[in-house]
């Protein structure tokens, strides 16, 4: 092998070298990008909070909701 084939040979593989490491380093950096976008989005923002259940009165099994609350009835009774 010349001296010249060699040392295009070395050129090669130093290109080959830059570039590897290069997308390397690229694929490392959008790794520690999505883990700490993750990161940031799995944590609790606050408390925890339970609601607690109510018994909602039953006229007959008919009604749900508070007795006391506003009611607008409406009737359609003229389809012709």
């Amino acid at each position: 092998m010349s001296k010249r084939e060699a040392l295009r040979k070395r050129r090669q593989q130093q290109t080959r070298r830059t570039q590897l490491s290069l997308f390397a380093g690229t694929v490392l950096l959008s790794l520690a990008v999505v883990g700490y976008l993750i990161f940031q989005n799995a944590r609790p923002i606050g408390d925890f909070v339970t609601v607690e259940r109510q018994a909602w009165p039953a006229a007959e099994g008919k009604a749900l909701g508070a007795a006391d609350a506003k009611v607008l009835i409406q009737e359609f009774s003229d389809f012709q």
